[in-house]
């Protein structure tokens, strides 16, 4: 009689724990059980946070790709998404080869790789045609060009 009731506590333990391992939204919705099912949704809330606050390397584009192939690989249960491995150097300097003004009387910046930055900081200070400028990454995903004479303005890579 022990080792059956052994064998049924065992059986329910290693259940449990399958279902608690459960890593992605999508298998913790299969779970019946309220608290292991909670449990497994704070499990994954968690690896989304964590993901969000992880500092990350590579252009705008590549950071972007790889936040939601790891958010993907959470809710979804995927597999986890691949590291950019690129090296990015300290601090990335251009000129800006030309400044326009749209009907919205926005700002747009042309750098000589043809990338483009939207002024969105409401100093009125600017940027010249044919400055240097350093791309610094700011708090919560901010970038600023900073020119060589330390003008400082927020801007959007679009």
């Amino acid at each position: 009689m022990d080792t059956y009731r052994n064998g049924l506590i065992l059986a329910a333990l290693t259940l449990l724990c399958v279902q608690a391992s459960a890593q992605s939204f999508m298998e913790c919705a299969d779970i019946e059980d309220d608290a292991n099912r909670l449990s497994c949704y704070d499990n994954a809330a968690g690896a989304i946070k964590a993901s969000l606050e992880k500092p990350q390397a590579g252009s705008s584009e590549q950071r972007q790709e790889q936040r939601n192939a790891e958010v993907a690989a959470i809710v979804f249960g995927e597999k986890k998404a691949p590291a950019i491995v690129e090296e990015v150097p300290e601090q990335i300097t251009f000129v800006i080869k030309d400044v326009l003004f749209t009907q919205q009387r926005d700002t747009i910046f042309i750098a000589e790789d043809g990338r483009l930055f939207k002024k969105i900081s409401d100093t009125q200070v600017t940027i010249k045609r044919g400055e240097r400028v350093s791309i610094e990454d700011g708090f919560f995903s901010a970038i600023f060009l900073v020119t060589e004479k330390g003008v400082r303005i927020k801007v959007k890579e679009r």
